[in-house]
């Protein structure tokens, strides 16, 4: 086998222009694969990350006693959450029809029938505590991150910018920017070593840095409060429930940090990412079942906390009928999976299409690079017909003939695949950063394109060796 690839090197170093299209070929063949596949990946995690943050994954998680929906005055409770009187919307004024009206009433009716009667309330309710924090992050499946938040005004030591002497001082964990989806205008997050130690260290967003601030850069500004001198790290982006309201500025410090400053130990809210939209009720329903065994809450008192997903609780800003609402919420399941997992379903389907459009492209590439090499090697054969009869009179056998064609091809077309390779990747880079195109690289792709490369090397290279194998020798030595 060495010796067939030494002879295989040595003829194409003595074909070096057609050796050098043909490599030129099957480069650009493989090239476009790699290409192909780096802008497919990239796409589809692009769309993943898209449908997570558009899907409703948030769970909220705050303490107190609510009066859910059912409970009417006999203490009759449904299982759909949340407050909306009776007969608080028309239905008709909204527009629904008098059929839809009367199908969620007979919904919500057969949901109250269900849930079980929960008449006593826990006073006061308990807060949320480290407890709460570790059973969500340990004990529920499916939790992808879980995180606490502590928030309070707070007198600061001195005045800052023109006039501003309170600040809303807005503690959080390091998990917490994900949670939120907090984009970094400036400078970086806390680091964990400062959530540890609770440093004096805080982020500020856009609006607020401009009023503290204007006309300066916020990085390096201090602020002093709790004895204490902040310095601002980063700025992240505005929200919109910040963006509307800048009376009273709000600042983003450590959680450890905030509980020392407003002499708390309790969180005033925990939200909680799942893994997939499809997890989030699943998620919710867990997190009640086990906060109320952890909470010790007899089976006759009503919870103490209240859990709210995305879904839920977007539904009533939707202007949709309270009756409606309570049926969607009691069957949340079907309306998240509908909702939800058709658009990941559809925008899944749509990349896999583009994907799949682009790898035909890619196939008619290594095609062509294919027929290069099959075109060479034929080519090789016609101009060697006297040295294979030569070989075949001093005793080479036809296994031995048609082996080092063989090797010739797939040399020749492994060479070009590894040239590919570079090429693929060079392209990746360009469309990344030049076009700012979303691209990923997977070592199983690069090993796929060699492979498939020598493949393609092997079945166009098959005809030309099998030809020359069958030559006779006497009439090869006579060809000129």
């Amino acid at each position: 086998m060495l010796l067939n690839l030494q002879m295989a090197l040595k003829s194409l170093l003595q074909n070096r222009l057609q050796a050098m299209l043909t490599l030129c070929g099957m480069s650009i063949g493989v090239a476009m694969v790699v290409l192909v596949s780096g802008l497919g990946l990239g796409a589809q995690i692009q769309i993943e990350a898209q449908i997570e943050s558009a899907g409703p994954t948030l769970i909220t998680l705050t303490s107190g006693n609510f009066r859910p929906i059912g409970i009417s005055s006999s203490g009759e409770q449904d299982s759909s959450g949340g407050e909306v009187s009776e007969g608080a919307v028309d239905g008709a004024e909204l527009g629904y029809s008098t059929a839809l009206q009367e199908n969620a009433a007979v919904m919500e009716a057969r949901a109250r029938a269900q849930a079980p009667r929960k008449t006593v309330v826990r006073s006061p309710a308990l807060p949320l505590r480290r407890e709460e924090l570790s059973l969500l992050q340990n004990n529920i499946e499916d939790v992808r991150i879980a995180a606490g938040t502590l928030s309070g005004n707070i007198t600061l030591d001195a005045i800052v910018g023109k006039s501003t002497r309170i600040a809303r001082v807005a503690g959080h964990q390091l998990g917490w920017p994900d949670i939120e989806g907090w984009k970094l205008v400036s400078g970086r997050f806390l680091s964990a070593r400062e959530h540890a130690n609770a440093a004096a260290a805080m982020l500020v967003s856009e609006s607020t840095a401009s009023r503290l601030w204007p006309q300066l850069s916020p990085l390096e500004q201090t602020m002093q409060l709790s004895g204490k001198t902040l310095k601002v790290i980063g700025v992240i982006a505005d929200s919109d429930a910040e963006s509307s309201s800048v009376v009273v500025p709000t600042i983003y410090v450590p959680l450890t940090f905030a509980q020392q400053a407003l002499a708390k130990d309790s969180f005033d809210e925990i939200k909680v990412r799942t893994t997939s939209v499809a997890k989030t009720t699943a998620v919710a329903t867990a997190m009640k079942e086990q906060l109320r065994i952890l909470r010790a809450l007899p089976d006759d008192t009503l919870d103490d906390f209240r859990i709210e997903t995305q879904s839920v609780s977007a539904l009533p800003s939707l202007g949709t009928d309270p009756r409606l609402a309570r049926a969607v919420h009691s069957n949340v399941v079907e309306f998240e999976q509908a909702a939800w997992e058709e658009m990941a379903l559809s925008l899944r389907q749509a990349g896999r299409t583009f994907t799949l459009l682009l790898s035909a492209a890619a196939a008619v590439s290594l095609l062509v690079g294919g027929i290069g090499v099959m075109n060479i090697m034929l080519v090789s054969v016609a101009a060697r017909t006297r040295e294979i009869g030569l070989r075949m009179a001093m005793g080479a056998r036809v296994n031995d003939v048609m082996t080092q064609f063989m090797v010739e091809a797939v040399t020749l077309a492994a060479l070009g695949g590894l040239i590919g390779l570079l090429l693929g990747y060079m392209g990746l880079l360009g469309a990344e950063y030049g076009f700012n195109w979303a691209t990923a690289i997977s070592p199983t792709m690069l090993v796929i394109a060699i492979i498939m490369a020598a493949a393609t090397g092997m079945i166009f290279g098959y005809g030309p060796a099998k030809r020359a194998a069958n030559l006779d020798p006497v009439v090869a030595l006579k060809s000129e």
